[in-house]
C-alpha cells in the first residue's frame, strides 16, 4: 500500500501541477471559459462574469500549489481535503457539461489539449477514485523533504505560478498553444482535410421523434427515420421533438474555422488581407473595456506608419472611431482567441504570423518595419 500511494502521490500530483500550468500561462482564456459556464444560457450567473479572470487566476495557481504539496507530502489534511473538493466540483462541471453537451471543451487543460466533454467527465472520474485511495492511504503520505525546506519549495512554486499569470494577464502567454501563435500560417490552419487530402470526420444525424398520440419517445438514425414511412410521411402523429449529430468517426478538423474579415460594404476581405505581404492588425474584441492608455499608444504607433508601405486594418465587432485606418468586423470569440489583449497587435506577412502584442509591449515603428522586412 506504501508504495502504490506513494505512486498515485506523483501521478495525481503531476497532473494537477501539469493542468494548472497549462492554465496559469493562459489565465484570460480560462477565464474565457469560465464566463461561458456564468452565462444564462448554463448556470444563469452572470453577476459572476466581471470577477472569471480573478477566479480563474486563483483556481489555476491553486492546483499547481496543491499539485506540489501532494508530491512534497506536506499539510496532508489540507490538501487531501482540498484536492477532493476540487475534483467533486470539476467532475460536476464535466458531467454537466458532457450531459447537457452546454460546454463542449472544459478548458481543463487549456489550449494545449482539447478534450471532448465526455473525455474531460472519464478523466475526472479517474482522478477522483485516485484521489479517494490516497485519501484511505493518507497514513502513508510522509514528508519528502524537512518542512522548512518543503515550504520553501511551495513557496517557490507560488511564486513561480504568480509571475506566469501575470505575464499571461498583463503581457501576452509565455507559450501560444493557439492556431495564431507566431510562425503558423492562417490560410494553411483554415484549410479543410479534402483540401489537405485528409480523412474528414463523419457525422450522423440522430431525430428525437415523439408521437402526438400516446406520447411516446424514439431515437432514431438518418437511415432508420428515412426508411421507416411511419414516422416520415404526412399524416402520422409522430413530430421532430429536435434533432443532434454524431460524431461516428472522428478525422481533421481546421484549427483555424471561424477567421473572417468582413469589411461591410466591402463584402468578405478575408482572402485579400491574407495575400498582404506587410499587414498590422489592430485587435479590440471588446470595444468597451478595451484599455485607453493602449489604444493611445497604439494610435501613435499607427501614426508613425503612415506613409510606410505597411497595410493597417483595426478589427472589432463593431464599428469603431479608428485613427484613420480601414475597420472591419469579426466576430469577438475569434478576436479574443487571436490575441490575449485589448488592444494588441498581429504583425503578418501573407497570411502568416509574425509578431504578436500586448498594448503594454507595443514595438516602435521602426521595430515594426524590421519585423516585416
Amino acid at each position: 500500500m506504501k508504495y502504490l500511494i506513494l505512486l498515485l502521490r506523483w501521478v495525481v500530483g503531476v497532473l494537477f501541477i501539469f493542468s494548472g500550468l497549462v492554465k496559469t500561462i493562459d489565465p484570460i482564456g480560462f477565464s474565457i471559459k469560465l464566463e461561458e459556464y456564468f452565462s444564462a444560457s448554463v448556470f444563469n450567473m452572470p453577476f459572476l462574469e466581471a470577477y472569471a479572470l480573478p477566479i480563474a487566476t486563483f483556481f489555476v495557481i491553486f492546483e499547481i500549489v496543491l499539485g506540489v504539496l501532494l508530491i512534497l507530502g506536506i499539510y496532508r489534511k489540507f490538501t487531501l481535503w482540498s484536492l477532493l473538493g476540487l475534483i467533486i466540483f470539476f467532475t460536476f462541471l464535466t458531467f454537466y457539461s458532457a450531459y447537457f453537451n452546454k460546454v463542449t471543451d472544459c478548458g481543463c487543460f487549456g489550449d494545449a489539449i482539447s478534450l471532448e466533454p465526455w473525455e474531460s467527465f472519464t478523466k475526472d472520474v479517474i482522478l477522483l477514485v485516485l484521489i479517494l485511495i490516497l485519501w484511505a492511504g493518507r497514513k502513508h503520505i510522509k514528508p519528502m523533504l524537512a518542512k522548512p525546506l518543503g515550504k520553501y519549495v511551495t513557496a517557490a512554486a507560488l511564486i513561480a505560478s504568480i509571475f506566469i499569470a501575470y505575464q499571461g494577464i498583463f503581457h501576452l502567454p509565455i507559450k501560444d498553444f493557439r492556431a495564431y501563435a507566431v510562425g503558423n500560417n492562417i490560410t494553411e490552419g483554415m484549410k479543410s482535410a479534402e483540401e489537405l487530402g485528409l480523412e474528414t470526420t463523419q457525422i450522423q444525424m440522430i431525430y428525437h421523434l415523439r408521437n402526438k398520440l400516446n406520447k411516446q419517445k424514439v431515437r432514431l438514425t438518418e437511415e432508420e427515420y428515412l426508411g421507416n414511412k411511419n414516422y416520415w410521411s404526412g399524416g402520422t402523429p409522430w413530430e421532430i421533438e429536435k434533432t443532434e449529430d454524431r460524431i461516428v468517426k472522428k478525422g481533421y478538423e481546421p484549427p483555424i474555422s471561424d477567421f473572417m474579415i468582413d469589411c461591410g460594404d466591402e463584402g468578405d476581405k478575408t482572402e485579400h488581407y491574407l495575400e498582404v505581404d506587410k499587414l498590422m492588425f489592430v485587435v479590440t474584441s471588446i470595444p468597451a473595456k478595451a484599455s485607453e492608455k493602449g489604444t493611445d499608444r497604439i494610435n501613435a504607433l499607427v501614426d508613425n506608419l503612415k506613409g510606410s508601405d505597411i497595410d493597417v486594418l483595426s478589427l472589432s465587432p463593431y464599428a469603431i472611431e479608428t485613427n484613420g485606418v480601414p475597420n472591419c468586423f469579426m466576430d469577438p470569440v475569434t478576436l479574443k482567441t487571436m490575441i490575449r489583449a485589448n488592444p494588441g497587435i498581429l504583425l503578418l506577412k501573407k497570411g502568416t504570423v509574425v509578431g504578436k502584442y500586448n498594448w503594454n509591449d507595443i514595438p516602435n515603428a521602426a521595430e515594426v518595419q524590421k519585423i516585416l522586412n
